[in-house]
């Protein structure tokens, strides 16, 4: 089939990469951005944030192509780049003043009534807000598990982790979570 031949893989684009192809970095953009810009949402909880952020992982996958060394998948070492660049920002950030949490910009549909709209959008607001509140080691795990949809053995990959650890940070994260929205509903 001709159509997918014209698709290069990862390893294509990483020798190019490697080989200083723009073109090839542009295709590893489009081909991971929404997995990225998701991951990194999960990590900064700022949508304000994210693009910068992502801009800046994209720009060290490129630099810094030299250090992929080929023995796990490439969208592992990229999404271990993304973590540790959000994790970096998400430390600068705790140096300057904080900034609450944007609003929600989806308005509702119309279909349900004003109050349940309201308690709606309060219990996106709660679960925000708890989420926020955890440790960034169980915000990191819970957004590559429930965001990404990442195996364990994937999460331990990105996070240079056992899975032991994946599974404990896992378990502790969502106890927190659930604890923490039981507290406050």
């Amino acid at each position: 089939m001709k159509a997918a031949e014209a698709i290069p893989g990862d390893g294509d684009l990483v020798a190019r990469m490697r080989d200083g192809d723009h073109e090839a970095l542009r295709a590893i953009v489009q081909r991971y951005q929404d997995r990225i810009f998701a991951l990194i949402y999960g990590i900064v909880r700022d949508r304000h944030e994210v693009e910068d952020v992502a801009q800046e992982v994209f720009l060290k996958a490129f630099t810094r192509i030299g250090a992929f060394d080929g023995r796990s998948r490439f969208y592992t070492w990229l999404y271990r780049v993304a973590a540790n660049t959000a994790k970096d920002h998400v430390k600068k950030r705790s140096r300057r003043p904080s900034v609450p949490l944007a609003e929600d910009a989806n308005i509702e549909s119309g279909t349900v009534g004003p109050a349940a709209s309201a308690e709606r959008h309060e219990l996106r607001q709660r679960v925000r807000d708890a989420i926020q509140a955890l440790p960034p080691r169980y915000r990191e795990v819970l957004a590559l598990r429930e965001l990404e949809g990442m195996s364990y053995n994937e999460i331990a990959a990105v996070l240079k982790v056992s899975i032991g650890t994946v599974e404990s940070r896992l378990h502790r994260a969502r106890t927190r979570l659930k604890r923490e929205l039981e507290n406050h509903g």
